[in-house]
């Protein structure tokens, strides 16, 4: 029976069918009572305001190729800008179709495959990529968390624990690469003593798989390390480049209510921000493709407490469109471009260049 439901899930007809039909679902609830006057708001919508919007978000898809294409050029010095967009927006519509955004980097590095990028340089990229980011993330979330909490706690409590929870889940992520790369002594409990408890829990059920792929990650994580130290000048460029990119996803709602004309003031600008920020991290429990049904209700629950329910309403239809269904239709026909692409030789990378001072730290640590 799970073997039938895995299956189901990983077809993505199936998993498009199912972002729409829990999309109706809450959409159906939402305007079941006031639906007219939702509509009424949407009708005000600035269009010159909401193209720009639109746009903004086709700049943070703009802002992560570049980034993808800088951390390509480290081996492939011909890689363009270009080439890193078109494989930005394909990550953001498998991530928006698969559970729990699993597709992602599989189809990123089909599509580097098609660009001439070797699967073992593409899994090299998408490794820092995901180390910068997530890093990036969890700071930011942090900080939001640390600045708002009294605030958060007393409106959001029902919430907030939740959101913590999310929080603790990415930044756990981070914490164990970290722990793992650099310390030999909980390497060596966790592949003996950890292993062996997790099969005793049936957590685990491969010992020998389990140990493999772990090693594995492990070897590339390591590599990435090096890469994290003697470049610490594109690690910059791509946090940077991350944080501006969470800060325009996060702005959406607020830019939605000043299109839909809907009151706010820059006082509520940060509270906004923050509150998307939450929602991201709510979504992270969320198993379902895109985590459609209950992103837009956890986005209405939240911003019901600064809004009445239909300018809620509103902006989360607005801001859904602009952030999760724009990326899904200009990903496709992304996806559809990039597969009709004539595919580019393997071309053979320059050696990524390491500092000997960085090699020998590293040498170093793990030999302690």
């Amino acid at each position: 029976m799970w073997k039938k439901i895995k299956s189901l899930l990983s077809n993505t007809i199936f998993n498009i069918f199912l972002i729409f039909a829990l999309a109706g679902g809450v959409l159906f609830f939402t305007l079941k009572d006031d639906g007219g006057k939702v509509l009424d708001t949407l009708k005000s919508v600035n269009i010159t305001g909401l193209i720009l919007i639109v746009l903004l978000m086709v700049f943070e898809r703009f802002l992560l190729g570049v980034g993808l294409a800088e951390e390509c050029k480290l081996t492939h010095p011909h890689y363009t800008y270009k080439q890193g967009f078109v494989n930005s927006y394909v990550a953001g519509l498998f991530n928006n179709i698969t559970p729990g955004a699993s597709g992602g980097q599989v189809a990123q590095g089909y599509i580097f495959r098609k660009q001439g990028i070797p699967i073992s340089n593409s899994i090299g990229v998408l490794w820092l990529d995901f180390i910068v980011y997530q890093t990036t993330m969890c700071s930011f979330v942090l900080f939001l968390i640390l600045v708002k909490f009294p605030y958060f706690y007393s409106n959001y409590s029902q919430y907030f624990l939740i959101v913590i929870a999310g929080f603790l889940v990415g930044a756990a992520i981070i914490v164990f690469l970290w722990i793992l790369a650099i310390s030999p002594r909980f390497y060596q409990w966790l592949t003996t003593s950890g292993i062996e408890i997790g099969c005793k829990l049936h957590i685990l059920k491969d010992k020998e798989k389990t140990l493999a792929q772990l090693n594995t990650q492990l070897e590339q994580f390591s590599k990435e390390i090096v890469v994290l130290r003697t470049h610490k000048k594109l690690i910059a460029f791509l946090a940077v480049e991350d944080l501006v990119r969470l800060l325009i996803y996060y702005s959406v709602p607020f830019l939605c209510a000043c299109v839909l004309k809907i009151p706010v003031t820059m006082d509520m600008y940060f509270n906004m921000v923050a509150l998307s920020s939450f929602v991201a991290m709510v979504n992270a429990f969320l198993p379902m493709p895109g985590s459609s049904g209950g992103t837009e209700a956890t986005f209405i629950l939240m911003f019901s407490t600064i809004f009445t329910k239909t300018q809620s309403a509103s902006i989360m239809l607005l801001w859904r469109m602009i952030t999760f269904y724009q990326v899904l239709i200009i990903g496709s026909f992304v996806f559809l471009y990039a597969r009709t692409r004539k595919d580019i030789p393997l071309a053979k990378g320059v050696p990524v260049t390491y500092t000997k001072q960085a090699l020998e730290e590293y040498e170093k640590e793990g030999d302690e």
